[in-house]
């Protein structure tokens, strides 16, 4: 009799677990209001902030029947009439009013979508009227029209600035250019590291001095390529300045230390001078202990002193430049300066492109000018500080200083 219990007991356990494990498996019909009881009213949809991928929906529940409302949202399909089964999105933001928002993002552009609010009850689910809603066509990039003023012999440089990537993505951008007007991609470009839109610093090299060509900022998103404003320049011509650099012939060990510091301040110097000026110098580098700091004249005789801090190519270029002629030339005294304010448009200008502000003026007294006029170490925040002293110096020479830094020829 126990025996019999026993299997009898085990069957059912059987039967029952069997019976749970089949309820899991099958797809389960969801009953419709099966207590009939009143689904929630819903308001029509409306939109706003439509992108290429995306758009704002904001909607209503009128009434929440006859149960609380425990899910609100959107259904959204390419065909007409979605339900829930398709793309719900319940709503990031809700109101005890009944009004609700849903951002949709990840849609696809130039494409018709069937938007529908939906709200959800003990009851079941509720629809409201459905809506028609096309994305965004992807426009072409656009730019912003910025001047170019970092223009040297062989090389120059272009601020590009991307105000808006048509709705797309920006996978590539930078510039191109030639000899010829409006330059394509297919020609010269140089492209830069970083994708998307904003703002972005890109160069050119291998240019040819003294020649006029054409330059365009460009983009690619999904339309293809787009392109900004074609701007004309000119290279100017090589700087043409040398040196020769005074050493003893039995150096101490000392000497030699200053002199491999010295060294690369010279070649450094030199190699931004002959690339964004179109001076003719040759000057004389020496190293004299009993200088305090350093020196120069406008014959192109350089000192520097023991002080480790001045043997560098901030001192390098501003000595240097006083060999041009600031600070050292009856041009300087008696016609730059008046007042602490240099009197010149081309300088003044190059400041106003450097800066950004079409108020900058150049300041300077009997000796120095300022900014970008490499007096202390401390107004070095980078090496395009050498690149916009010697920027302003060309302008310079474009104003007059040529008596002892070579004619100007454009």
């Amino acid at each position: 009799m126990k025996k019999r219990y026993f299997y009898l007991l085990m069957l059912g356990l059987t039967v029952q677990a069997c019976a749970k494990s089949t309820s899991d498996l099958l797809p389960v019909k969801q009953i419709e209001n099966p207590e009939g009881i009143a689904l929630p009213g819903l308001g029509k949809l409306t939109f706003s902030n439509i992108t290429t991928s995306g758009a704002m929906l904001k909607g209503m529940v009128t009434s929440k029947g006859g149960a609380l409302v425990t899910n609100r949202g959107v259904c959204w399909n390419t065909s007409p009439n979605p339900t829930i089964e398709n793309n719900p999105h319940e709503a990031t933001v809700s109101k005890g009013s009944g009004e609700f928002s849903v951002q949709l993002n990840s849609l696809v552009q130039s494409t018709t979508y069937y938007i529908r609010p939906y709200a959800k009850n003990k009851g079941g689910v509720a629809y409201g009227d459905q809506i028609i809603l096309k994305t965004a066509d992807i426009q072409s990039v656009n730019f912003a029209q910025t001047p170019m003023f970092i223009i040297g012999s062989s090389q120059a440089y272009y601020d590009v600035e991307i105000l808006s990537s048509g709705g797309g993505a920006v996978t590539e951008r930078g510039v191109c250019w030639g000899t010829e007007e409006n330059p394509t991609i297919t020609q010269n470009k140089s492209a830069h590291g970083a994708n998307g839109i904003g703002k972005f610093r890109i160069g050119l090299a291998n240019l040819t001095p003294q020649t006029n060509y054409h330059l365009r900022a460009y983009a690619i998103n999904e339309t293809g390529v787009s392109y900004g404003t074609n701007i004309a320049f000119r290279t100017i011509k090589k700087g043409n300045v040398t040196y020769t650099f005074n050493k003893a012939s039995s150096p101490t060990a000392e000497e030699l230390a200053a002199y491999s510091r010295l060294q690369v301040a010279i070649d450094s110097a030199v190699w931004y001078a002959n690339q964004y000026t179109s001076a003719t110098k040759h000057v004389y580098l020496n190293y004299v202990p009993g200088v305090a700091t350093a020196d120069a004249n406008n014959e192109g005789w350089m000192r520097f002193g023991t002080n480790t801090s001045y043997q560098n190519i901030r001192t390098m270029l501003h000595e240097m430049n006083h060999t041009f002629g600031t600070g050292t030339t009856s041009w300087w005294s008696q016609q730059a300066i008046s007042a602490g304010k240099y009197q010149f448009a081309n300088g003044n200008n190059m400041l106003k492109l450097i800066n950004s502000d079409q108020n900058a003026v150049i300041s300077g007294d009997s000796q120095h000018w300022w900014p970008y006029g490499l007096n202390q170490n401390s107004e070095i925040s980078s090496s395009w500080d050498y690149v916009y002293n010697c920027l302003l110096i060309e302008a310079m020479r474009k104003d007059g200083m040529t008596s002892h830094s070579g004619s100007y020829t454009p």
